[in-house]
């Protein structure tokens, strides 16, 4: 499997604090777990795909192409997406409002035109809200869609951050602690959501997430980071058994509800056989 999204032997350094050392990874189409403990490096990871920060060493590509010379709007136009752990909507505007800024990197027509009210940029704008709408609709927020974002609990405002930037069709989405603080009916149509446009497109999907549950049911690939190394890359199985990932991230009590969990499955395959 080719990877749409490549990291090179990416180190970042805050003053004397070496962040991230010698990360190499490959992330291709449909969903990718970025997992390990609290200040890993996880979000330096994703800030530095999109951006934000500069890595003192290495390369990010796109499909192959390197993004060393690109600044945040760049990277954006060239296809990436990402959400934040605490969503950043302007929240005086509407839900529609906030998600066509992830359109306006796609704008053929400028604002004057817009103004001017001109027939092709009227024409584009319908598009937009169309296009806005229908992924409004696939998180559950078309009803929403003219309420300012302030009005709306956190967990919707977490699914308009997601449709914001989904909706430019990215080739690569990062999504920073997606389910945290959603209640069980949000998860639901996130990962509703996101399960239909990664069966109908090759986006890939990177997702940092604590609900370890939910990472190794809907990610074939995790990456494991500990102290700005990676640590453990491969299947949900092969992470969640590996003792290095056990000892620094999962714990001893993991480990042991894992070998009761084969231990039992052992007996009930054993008393099957008997009968």
């Amino acid at each position: 499997m080719s990877a749409a999204l490549e990291l090179r032997d990416l180190h970042v350094a805050f003053g004397g604090n070496r962040v991230l050392e010698g990360v190499d990874l490959g992330f291709g189409s449909g969903f990718n777990g970025l997992i390990g403990p609290n200040g890993a490096g996880k979000t330096t990871i994703f800030n530095v795909v999109s951006g934000y920060v500069a890595p003192s060493q290495g390369a990010v590509l796109l499909a192959g192409e390197d993004l060393a010379n690109r600044g945040q709007s760049a990277r954006v136009a060239a296809g990436i997406g990402r959400t934040f752990q605490a969503p950043r909507l302007v929240l005086d505007a509407s839900v529609m409002e906030n998600t066509l800024l992830g359109l306006q990197q796609r704008y053929r027509w400028g604002h004057l035109a817009e103004l001017l009210r001109l027939p092709w940029a009227r024409a584009e704008e319908r598009q937009a809200r169309q296009t806005c709408m229908d992924m409004l609709e696939r998180f559950g927020l078309a009803d929403a869609a003219h309420a300012e974002a302030d009005s709306l609990p956190l967990g919707s405002q977490k699914l308009v951050e997601v449709a914001r930037a989904l909706v430019a069709e990215p080739q690569v989405v990062l999504l920073d602690e997606p389910a945290a603080g959603l209640g069980a009916d949000d998860v639901t149509v996130l990962l509703r959501g996101l399960r239909g446009i990664a069966a109908e497109s090759e986006l890939c999907i990177v997702i940092i997430e604590h609900d370890l549950q939910l990472v190794t049911s809907l990610c074939p690939y995790i990456a494991v980071l500990d102290f700005g190394r990676i640590i453990s890359e491969g299947g949900p199985d092969d992470v969640t058994h590996d003792p290095a990932v056990i000892e620094a991230y999962l714990g001893h009590g993991f480990a042991a509800r894992l070998e009761a969990e084969s231990l039992g499955v052992a007996m009930a395959d054993a008393a099957a056989g008997a009968d």
